[in-house]
């Protein structure tokens, strides 16, 4: 028959679940900064147990009837024969905390402390402020970003702690366990009374006892360095270090890091101290072995009666591995196989270890941050009605195609830099990626929390500005013009054999400054068609050379204002035209011919050469001067940001006037003016055509 009453020392009381199983057995491990594990054996005489009745149920596990024990959550159940009649449980008794692990994610934060972003999580899990607590002596920065990249919920949160120097234990009743974050040893409780030290002679203490106790002193680093390096204080050395009271009867041990994720000396040096205090936390470790049932991780174990008398202090728990059997709740002991200790053990003890008080603690390192191997994809965001977002430094916010809590505005990430072809002082290259661009992202030593921009990539939002492959030959800058518009500048490189081009556009204005020469060479033909008006302003002297003919066109007026002289030379025919009116004015005007001079009017004529002055009628004195139209001449219109010539009084060239006067003056049939015409042809005529 099974025994309800057996007068077992170990119990396990579950929250809202009656039954009458006992404890056969159990083993379990606990930590600071680590959840505990209890592997817990029952036996009982009902089989029909439901088994997912008892998941995730609290319970409370003594360890003896004064209310030392474990509290926790049933988070594996398992059911096995023992007998004909007895059945056995065995169910795995771990916090609340260690459900995280069932919970991995990829999310950002920002702008939050670490204690915030711990808090948030917990509250996500239900475990509310009631069942955690922070009793931090610092104060924490915000980190501006900060990524949980593939991790469980416990790993990201202990990967934080250790990060910021945190540590967490629990704390237990019978009710609840409480899970207690601290940043030095303030936070430790201290056991109730002292455990007296007894060495293991066999015999059985009437009261609890530590029997073994040893102390194991180790070499370690002595000094720690960090640096990092902020774009925003890039002249800055960003480096703190930290050495021990030791250090100088100890060997020149250092432990350097880069980046030291700080952007701040005083917290380099925050970090580097703490680094130190966890190297510092393995160099002297106690071991020890009690049947105390009060040792609780995360406690201070006051020992007494100690040879060493230097011994008989405070010493922190670290990690208890926690046994127990009693197989008095048998009564069919033939019927059971697995009665635990092969020794026969019966009762409780457990193996501890603990470092001094003095010692302030820090958790090892034993989650490292994850890296991202390769690049990845994201698309640029911004404010909603906002085509471009950036910063002072033409930065960017994105949103990763993983993350699930974006809203895709400016809020979704940190700033991003933008690689550049270059970057100088006040020069280099900027390309803001705009909202909605998809682009590609690298991380600086693989750090989830250093993303930056490295390219931009198309896709079917946004495809190429000119179809492909069909035109493969054309490389293409195109920009796109902003607020909402579908108008462009460009500039593109057609590479295709027979077809090669360099074509520029600018949707409105186009600019050059050059601030000495420019040299233009065109192997063939130069064509230049301007819409509206066109200035040129030159302030130094021109020359221009024309190979071959010259034709200008105008449909309109033309107007020449020159400030000195103004000479023309023609090599061979000089040919004026006008179907109305041509003046000439001058306060002196010379008409010089070589051999013959000749003007014709209203068919009479006046031929002057070396034979003497004749006329088609004889020269009649008087009459009176011929009315001269008024010729208004324009100067030309200024340009902006350009200087011009000061406007001068109207003038016409000296070659126009010299013209007239020879037309008047000669009344012959045809023009002396070259052999050509004395022969009947005139040039002039043909040209003017």
């Amino acid at each position: 028959m099974f025994d309800a009453n057996p007068h077992s020392r170990f119990s396990l009381t579950i929250k809202d679940f009656e039954h009458d199983l006992q404890v056969l057995t159990f083993t379990g491990k606990e930590f600071i900064s680590q959840p505990y594990a209890f592997e817990i054996e029952l036996v009982g005489d009902r089989q029909d147990l439901n088994q997912d009745s008892l998941l995730n149920k609290q319970a409370f596990l003594a360890f003896n009837d004064a209310g030392n024990g474990i509290h926790g959550q049933i988070h594996c159940v398992g059911k096995g024969s023992l007998g004909n009649r007895l059945t056995r449980y065995t169910v795995t008794l771990v916090p609340r905390l260690a459900y995280l692990d069932h919970r991995t994610n990829r999310r950002i934060f920002q702008q939050m402390t670490v204690p915030q972003i711990i808090a948030q999580i917990l509250e996500g899990h239900g475990i509310n402020r009631d069942f955690h607590q922070f009793q931090v002596g610092s104060v924490y920065p915000d980190r501006e970003y900060c990524v949980q990249y593939g991790e469980s919920d416990r790993q990201f949160i202990e990967r934080l702690c250790q990060e910021e120097g945190l540590h967490y234990h629990f704390q237990h009743s019978r009710e609840k366990h409480v899970l207690v974050f601290g940043d030095d040893q303030t936070v430790f409780p201290r056991l109730d009374r002292p455990t007296r030290y007894k060495h293991d002679n066999g015999m059985v203490a009437e009261t609890p006892v530590i029997n073994h106790f040893d102390v194991q002193v180790k070499a370690g680093t002595s000094r720690t360095t960090r640096r990092d390096y902020d774009f925003n204080k890039a002249r800055i050395l960003l480096e703190a270090e930290s050495r021990s009271d030791i250090s100088r009867t100890q060997p020149d041990l250092e432990d350097y890091q880069y980046p030291g994720r700080f952007s701040q000396r005083d917290r380099g040096k925050l970090l580097s101290r703490r680094a130190l205090e966890r190297h510092r936390a393995e160099c002297r470790v106690a071991r020890g072995k009690s049947d105390q049932p009060a040792l609780l991780s995360g406690h201070f174990l006051p020992l007494s009666e100690h040879p060493d008398e230097e011994w008989n202090d405070l010493w922190l728990l670290t990690e208890i591995e926690h046994e127990g059997a009693q197989p008095q709740v048998l009564q069919q002991y033939a019927a059971y196989t697995g009665t635990g200790d092969k020794n026969g053990f019966q009762g409780y003890r457990n193996q501890f270890l603990a470092t001094p008080w003095d010692v302030i603690y820090r958790s090892p390192l034993t989650h490292d941050k994850p890296r991202i191997a390769g690049n990845q994809s994201a698309v640029v965001t911004g404010p909603k009605g906002e085509e471009i977002h950036c910063d002072d430094y033409g930065r960017v916010k994105v949103q990763f195609f993983w993350d699930r809590e974006g809203c895709h505005d400016d809020k979704s990430s940190c700033w991003l830099r933008v690689s550049s072809l270059l970057a100088g002082n006040s020069f280099g290259g900027v390309a803001v990626p705009r909202v909605g661009m998809e682009v590609q992202v690298s991380f600086q030593e693989g750090d989830p929390d250093h993303p930056e921009i490295i390219g931009c990539l198309a896709n079917s939002a946004n495809p190429v500005p000119y179809e492909l492959p069909a035109n493969k030959t054309r490389s293409v800058f195109r920009s796109r013009s902003s607020p909402d518009s579908t108008g462009f500048n460009e500039l593109h490189v057609e590479d295709r054999a027979g077809q090669e081009l360099i074509y520029l556009r600018a949707q409105r204005d186009m600019e050059q400054r050059i601030e000495n020469d420019s040299r233009l060479e065109v192997g063939n033909e130069l064509r230049t068609t301007v819409k509206g008006d066109s200035f040129t302003v030159l302030q130094a002297t021109e020359h221009r050379t024309t190979t071959g003919d010259r034709h200008i066109q105008l449909k309109a007026n033309d107007y020449l204002q020159v400030a000195g002289n103004s000479h023309t030379h023609v090599d061979q025919t000089l040919a004026l035209s006008a179907s109305r009116v041509v003046v000439i004015e001058a306060d002196l005007i010379i008409l010089k011919a070589g051999t013959r001079f000749s003007i014709e009017a209203g068919g009479e004529h006046l031929q002057v050469g070396g034979g003497g002055i004749f006329g088609s009628s004889e020269l009649q004195i008087g009459g009176t001067p011929m009315r001269v139209p008024a010729v208004s001449v324009a100067a030309p219109r200024s340009v902006d940001g350009l200087s011009v010539p000061p406007e001068l009084p109207p003038m016409l060239a000296s070659s126009q006037p010299a013209l007239m006067a020879a037309s008047n003056a000669l009344a012959a049939d045809f023009c002396p003016i070259c052999e050509a015409c004395r022969d009947g042809v005139c040039l002039t005529e043909g040209a003017a055509a």
